[in-house]
């Protein structure tokens, strides 16, 4: 009898014992450790550069993040998906700034009904917080509803008092229009899209103590504070925003870091260029949407048709001594949003003013939808200097300087192949729309007197820029805005505004239930981060989750022969693995 000690089996129970400690191991630190290698195109799995630049700022801080995550106990498998994807995420952010951000998840349908009240209006502050989602299900042959709370309360130590944020993960219902079951998975997929953006988005809101400030102009027929209403709401969690008139004065705009000038109608005066030419020498951010020409829907609808009339803003003049030259026409594109009215056919009527942009290489627009904007000037460039973002596409045109507008113009194409130019795939014909420079400018008020500038000493002017400014002009001032009307209440005058977003949904499109995204909020947003030196929001906002449907055509075609490889397969490599380890059994016995 073989000794059971031999060198052969000692050695056996090495090989053995080495393979169970790396077991061991390997499980041991997978439990303290998380690792992944993402090979999918989009990577979905994989943290954007930008959050990995923000994340590092906050591996840094003093205090840490902690995250209440209300979604927990039993719920739906696609919810459950969710929880487990959301907390992957987390795990990757830990992953870089270690105990800087803590989180634990929390059932909140937990504990006595008293409790769960009092909860929920916590959670819920009057609509201000974390908004509920109730979702209907059969269950043994009846109807069943259930509430969950998807988002997350967040909080903070800053310079030692306590502050509080909340995150909506995936969005809320009214009691009147619960989600349906089947409704679930879609829900969850655009969730799953945006979690990144979510989380890193709640934790700068949290995290931004000094705000740099940015300046909306007034004093010449600029968008007011209800037009720009969702606009400012966008972006005041992480700038100080102020409505600022200059009116000739010198040092009006020093205490601002970027100035927003939107859709101007009356004339600026020199001493206004002045402050605002010294202001961007300076070192100042310069956003300009605008337009040169001046349309009255109200005689449009009325009439049929209007003359344009030019504004004559001056504001242009400065613009092109920067690079930019302001065109006095319209651009027109088949690539764009229909307008509604009930005299024509179906209330529809093909507007050609109306552009769906076409967007560029540049970071500001990657990934957005298209930008959707009524009346837009051409830009043309007068240096090298200045860059596109946006354009029109291929099958566009411009109208003639100061033309008129006419509603029936599309009558002029033919309806089902419509081509605004001979050449409709020549990409010369691709007008700008939107246009940015970066660098430094030579003065356009230096050679020039303001009125108040010879009465202040202290007005010295610079011939050139001292410092790199950014400058971003669109050909059209009412892509950020949102409409209002004024209505009468117990406590008078109020504005009313449209019950959806508008710069996310066009209001045409609204009218005629076409289920269009445009992407007027994420450009505007990404104009403002992108000038104000926070480039790494535009990664996170432009990641872009791909969700590909499967082709029903293939599965009908091929559904058989698939499943019969899945059953089949594993089934045969199991039965050749047998027979090869038989094989070698018989050969090895039948050698002793």
């Amino acid at each position: 009898m073989k000794n059971v000690f031999s060198k052969l089996n000692l050695f056996r129970w090495l090989i053995l014992v080495v393979i169970l400690i790396f077991i061991v191991l390997i499980n041991v630190i997978g439990h303290y450790t998380s690792f992944r290698y993402d090979m999918t195109q989009d990577q979905r799995y994989s943290l954007s550069s930008g959050t990995k630049k923000f994340l590092q700022q906050v591996k840094g801080f003093d205090n840490r993040i902690n995250l209440k995550i209300y979604l927990d106990g039993e719920l739906p498998s696609e919810l459950r998906s969710f929880k487990n994807a959301l907390e992957e995420k987390l795990k990757d952010f830990k992953n870089i700034v270690g105990d800087r951000i803590e989180y634990s998840f929390i059932d909140p349908n937990i504990g006595s009904d008293q409790d769960k009240e009092l909860l929920f209006e916590e959670l819920y502050k009057k609509g201000k917080g974390i908004l509920p989602m109730e979702f209907k299900y059969s269950k043994n042959s009846k109807e069943t509803k259930m509430m969950l709370w998807p988002g997350a309360v967040l909080s903070y130590a800053q310079n030692g008092m306590p502050v509080e944020t909340h995150v909506q993960l995936l969005p809320g219902t009214s009691p009147e229009r619960p989600f349906n079951i089947e409704q679930i998975p879609g829900v969850v997929e655009k969730g799953l899209n945006n979690i990144e953006y979510n989380l890193v988005d709640a934790f700068r809101r949290l995290t931004t103590i000094e705000k740099k400030k940015i300046a909306f102009l007034q004093g010449h027929g600029e968008l007011n504070d209800f037009e720009t209403r969702i606009a400012k709401a966008l972006v005041s969690p992480y700038y100080s925003i102020k409505n600022v008139t200059i009116d000739g004065y010198i040092n009006a705009l020093d205490d601002f870091e970027a100035l927003i000038i939107a859709d101007p109608k009356a004339p600026f005066s020199e001493a206004d260029l002045f402050t605002i030419d010294q202001f961007v020498m300076k070192g100042g951010d310069l956003m300009c949407f605008m337009n040169t020409l001046d349309i009255n829907n109200d005689t449009l609808y009325a009439q049929g048709y209007t003359h344009s009339t030019r504004k004559n803003l001056r504001l242009e003049h400065m613009l092109f001594d920067y690079g930019f030259k302001i065109n006095d026409n319209l651009i027109m594109d088949v690539n764009s949003i229909p307008k509604y009215d009930p005299r024509f056919d179906e209330s529809r009527l093909n507007w050609y003013y109306q552009v769906l942009s076409t967007n560029t290489t540049h970071s500001i627009v990657k990934n957005i939808e298209p930008v959707g904007m009524e009346y837009v000037n051409q830009i043309e460039f007068t240096n090298d200097n200045v860059k596109p973002i946006l354009t029109s596409s291929t099958n566009s045109n411009r109208s003639g300087l100061a033309p008129i507008v006419e509603l029936n113009m599309s009558f002029n194409f033919d309806n089902q192949d419509p081509k605004l130019i001979s050449n409709p795939n020549d990409k010369k014909n691709q007008l700008c729309m939107a246009a940015i420079a970066e660098g430094k400018f030579k003065s356009y008020s230096f050679n020039r007197v303001a009125i108040k500038d010879n009465e202040n000493p202290n007005a010295k002017k610079l011939k050139n820029s001292s410092k790199s400014a950014k400058i971003v002009v669109v050909g059209n001032g009412k892509f950020m805005s949102n409409s209002y009307r004024m209505i009468q209440s117990k406590q008078g005058p109020r504005p009313d505004y449209k019950p959806f977003n508008e710069l996310k949904m066009n209001p045409d499109d609204v009218s005629l239930n076409v289920n269009r995204v445009i992407g007027n909020q994420d450009f505007f947003l990404n104009i403002v981060d992108y000038v104000m030196d926070n480039s790494f929001m535009l990664e996170i906002r432009s990641k872009q989750i791909d969700v590909r449907e499967l082709d029903k055509t293939k599965v009908t075609k091929y559904a058989n022969y698939y499943k019969l490889i899945n059953l089949v397969l594993p089934i045969g490599i199991i039965l050749i693995l047998g027979v090869i380890i038989a094989l070698i059994r018989r050969i090895k016995f039948t050698k002793d």
